[in-house]
């Protein structure tokens, strides 16, 4: 049988000491240079899922609203950088670059936009990462972006690039692609899910945890899990929130993703805990087949990520719903703006069904939005979370 060249890594991998973690699976899978799901460019990301960024560009055009607020709350600076984490295609950066330059121009042009690839290293080693070179910090300046795009494109494993920021930085499905371990509750204790290989082929097999953080984060969220109870835990939270905090001088991180706070995402409705892959939009909960050529994702624990981000000096001022972020943020005026659109009956549809997709529950509207920030003076509220119904 013919094995991608992802495959045969991690079964060396394995070879070599044995077994691996989850978290290490799922680094390689994804992030592999020899061909991991995000490091291959010709995978062509939307034929296996769609994202906000992808349906429609008021997603962007509306981020572009609550950045106006941003810069305003900061003393309107004359650069006012916005970092965009796991840029991807960049089609969430140009829509919010077009939209800005529809604003005021002071603001348009004090915007210094940043779309930059990255991929996380594994959760037990936070210092380790593959793939590309880190870009040095005197690269990042209003001067290097590209003049038609008004973007300026960088690789980075981290953010030890990016210092004294003032401005926002903003990732968008970014963390459910972290590596995660895999636990499962046997006798009573927390045991870990390590892949190792039998009979040819990959499986699992419980053991003594990795790394004590394991369940030392379980414990921290008061958790009371049954027996067989199986979960994941993203440990790589801790390391980001700390790059976060030493990137941002003063300003905002956003973060929109897929996720519970944690007293849902542990509930009993996930006892199998939330790992999902995606192939070509087909969904699977099988991360050992496809290997290298699909998706693999989990729910982000919104808990976690605001307590880490407390203990680095980022505060929590906003969490809700996507659709009522985009809602406060003028959701209603864009849709009724179509109707003004030169463009045909069927067009103008097609336009207000995806544009509906954002805002839509059972969509993309039930995915999460957390607004941080560092700095005195900008504890307050800001546009896209008045009324927060998370």
């Amino acid at each position: 049988m013919l094995r991608s060249a992802v495959e045969q890594e991690i079964r060396d991998l394995i070879r070599k000491d044995g077994r691996i973690t989850f978290a290490q699976f799922m680094q390689t899978c994804l992030y592999s240079p020899s061909g991991g799901f995000y490091s291959a460019r010709d995978n062509g990301i939307n034929t296996h899922f769609g994202t906000s960024s992808m349906t429609h560009p008021v997603f962007g055009a509306l981020i572009a609203q609550q950045l106006k607020q941003m810069w305003r709350l900061l003393g309107e600076p004359p650069v006012f950088h916005v970092i965009e984490v796991g840029a991807g295609d960049g089609a969430l950066a140009q829509s919010i670059v077009d939209a800005c330059r529809r604003l005021p121009p002071r603001f348009a042009q004090a915007i210094c936009y940043v779309a930059a690839d990255y991929e996380p290293g594994w959760p037990q080693s936070p210092d380790h990462a593959l793939g590309w070179a880190g870009e040095t910090g005197d690269r990042i300046s209003p001067g290097r972006q590209d003049p038609a795009s008004g973007i300026q494109r960088v690789k980075t494993e981290g953010l030890q690039a990016f210092r004294k920021i003032v401005g926002c930085i903003l990732c968008n499905e970014l963390i459910d692609n972290f590596p995660v371990h895999r636990f499962a509750i046997k006798g009573g204790r927390v045991k870990e899910v390590f892949v190792t290989t039998e009979g040819g082929k990959l499986t699992e097999v419980l053991d003594e945890p990795s790394s004590h953080r394991i369940e030392e984060r379980l414990t921290s969220l008061g958790l009371a899990l049954p027996e067989g109870y199986r979960g994941e835990v993203n440990l790589g939270i801790e390391d980001w929130t700390s790059q976060l905090s030493s990137a941002l001088d003063r300003g905002f991180v956003i973060t929109i993703d897929y996720g519970q706070l944690a007293t849902d995402l542990y509930s009993l409705q996930n006892t199998q805990g939330t790992l999902v892959c995606f192939n070509r939009h087909t969904i699977s909960s099988d991360p050992y087949e496809h290997i290298g050529h699909q998706d693999i994702t989990c729910q982000v624990d919104f808990t976690s990520l605001m307590r880490a981000g407390e203990r680095h000096g980022l505060v929590t001022v906003g969490y809700t719903l996507q659709s009522q972020f985009l809602t406060n943020l003028g959701f209603s005026s864009f849709l009724d703006a179509l109707q003004e659109q030169d463009m045909s009956a069927a067009r103008m549809e097609l336009s207000r069904i995806a544009m509906m997709t954002l805002v839509n529950p059972d969509e993309y509207g039930d995915f999460k939005v957390l607004a941080q920030v560092k700095g005195n003076g900008l504890e307050t509220d800001l546009l896209g979370f008045q009324d927060q119904e998370p």
